[in-house]
């Protein structure tokens, strides 16, 4: 039986309009979820930063967000000093967002209050402190994809969980029937390198295409209008988190073109971590389209059947047209998109790895806690 544990998420941000609405935040939200399913004797709480303190439930779970004490603008590299009281009752601090200003103050703290210290990189920073020996201080390491692990995996010295997803299976389901007409969807913020210019480039005519998402990058969506100009392009910027499962049932195939390379040519090595709307895609049984330079993307595609990897203009063309066509994909790839994701990310497993992860380097941790201990009183 698992140990009963008390476990915190501490993250410089939270999923709300008054703070980030981003994949990295809706990530912790799906984590706490699964935990409640999966491994329910698990007490969980969040802490994040923001500009003023406030306090609030999100199912089962209190999250306390505590003032902003450095004063920047940047939220991934807010402290404050409440932290060292809010980590105090528990037994793991699980720290989102860990190569921030805010990740290495915040594995500082949980460290020295010999907290089991757990970490994960969700995109936010590049902290030298936490590259360049900072993760060594963490007990365990939670990494959302192969490709998010690798880009720290030659500092990491703790036992490592890779694994992605959560998606809630039972809120992101399919349509009772399918839409009438193909119709694609890209759901993600407006910024470069999420590459929505290379999805309406390829369109083909006749496709219509939504772009969901907030624009974080004016110039960029200016650029995406120039180009959507004479094909059948929506945008929608406004769109409420209970919309999403209305928009995924509406479209006949998801589509994801982020690029480490963007139209400016700027790098941003960090792309996709995960895909989080990949999977809540496919958990909707549509099949998806996603690029081969999106970072970890081309994980998310473990069967041709429901999916299929773009490298150039061409083959996304290609792809499109044959979608529209009826070609592509096989009938049996909206129930096999759906089982993948239920098999590999659903909330009940999800929260169950977790859960058994969390238990194991606590439980290391203890023992090596236990052994110093002893080792002292020896030597007195």
């Amino acid at each position: 039986m698992m140990t009963k544990l008390r476990v915190l998420h501490a993250s410089p941000t939270w999923f709300s309009p008054t703070s980030v609405v981003g994949g990295g935040e809706r990530w912790v939200d799906n984590v706490r979820l699964a935990l409640s399913a999966g491994a329910p004797e698990i007490e969980q709480a969040m802490v994040a930063i923001g500009e003023e303190p406030e306090v609030s439930l999100r199912g089962q779970s209190l999250v306390r967000v505590l003032p902003n004490q450095r004063g920047l603008r940047t939220p991934m590299d807010a402290v404050s000093s409440y932290l060292w009281r809010e980590f105090e009752n528990f037994d793991v601090v699980h720290v989102h967002q860990s190569l921030t200003d805010f990740g290495a103050y915040a594995c500082c703290v949980a460290a020295s209050l010999g907290k089991t210290v757990v970490l994960t990189d969700l995109g936010g920073g590049a902290s030298p402190i936490m590259l360049q020996g900072g993760l060594a201080m963490a007990d365990g390491i939670v990494s959302i994809s192969r490709y998010a692990h690798a880009m720290i995996a030659s500092s990491v010295r703790s036992d490592s969980l890779i694994i992605s997803g959560p998606i809630d299976t039972d809120k992101f389901v399919p349509a009772a029937t399918k839409p009438a007409n193909p119709s694609a969807i890209c759901v993600s913020r407006i910024m470069p390198h999420k590459g929505i210019d290379r999805l309406i480039k390829a369109l083909p005519a006749g496709l219509k295409l939504k772009v969901v998402g907030r624009v974080y990058h004016d110039a960029y969506r200016a650029f995406l209008g120039e180009l959507a100009r004479g094909k059948d392009v929506e945008f929608i910027h406004d769109a409420q988190d209970d919309d999403l499962l209305g928009l995924y049932q509406s479209s006949s195939v998801f589509l994801q073109a982020s690029c480490i390379t963007d139209v400016y040519g700027s790098v941003q090595l960090k792309t996709e971590l995960m895909g989080l709307t990949t999977l809540e895609a496919m958990s909707c049984g549509l099949p998806v389209v996603v690029s081969s330079d999106g970072g970890s993307l081309p994980e998310l595609v473990t069967d041709a059947q429901f999916g299929a990897v773009f490298t150039n203009q061409d083959e996304l063309q290609s792809l499109l047209t044959r979608h529209m066509a009826g070609f592509w994909p096989v009938t049996t790839a909206s129930s096999a998109a759906r089982a993948h994701v239920i098999q590999a990310a659903g909330l009940v497993g999800y929260g169950q790895r977790l859960g058994t992860f969390y238990a194991k380097v606590h439980a290391q941790k203890i023992k090596s806690l236990q052994g110093k201990s002893v080792a002292h009183s020896y030597s007195q």
